[in-house]
């Protein structure tokens, strides 16, 4: 596993959909309106069973980047309980790895993602690429 930048940029730019893109960002936002129960057991390779401590940095050097001002290429405005996933690795099935962040007291903290629940619960307001 490689070390992840702390000069990540979350790009804005116009993509159809995150399955062909390498490294991307979701925002997840609850929808009040959306109650749907997910039946369902994820059986996805767990990246930080392969490498905890290498995870572990990353998800420090990420949460970090997040809450700095210009992590993203444009001003973004956000909501309690929004949720940020990141994704790196993709379209590499025991490489991938992905990130979660919960939205609290007007700064990003460490969550765990639940599919189910996102699903669920939560709609997709916005999504890009990830930049080196």
């Amino acid at each position: 596993m490689c070390s992840i930048s702390d000069k990540i940029k979350l790009c804005t730019c116009k993509a159809s959909s995150t399955d062909r893109l390498q490294n991307y960002w979701v925002l997840h936002r609850r929808n009040k309106d959306k109650n749907e129960i997910i039946v369902g057991q994820v059986m996805l390779p767990s990246f930080e069973n392969f490498h905890p401590k290498e995870y572990k940095k990353n998800y420090a050097t990420l949460e970090n980047r997040v809450n700095e001002g210009d992590v993203f290429d444009v001003p973004m405005v956000f909501k309690a309980k929004d949720v940020l996933e990141l994704v790196f690795n993709n379209n590499d099935d025991i490489n991938r790895a992905t990130y979660g962040f919960k939205y609290y007291k007007k700064q990003w903290i460490k969550s765990e993602i639940c599919p189910f629940n996102l699903m669920g619960f939560f709609d997709e307001v916005q999504f890009g690429k990830i930049k080196k």
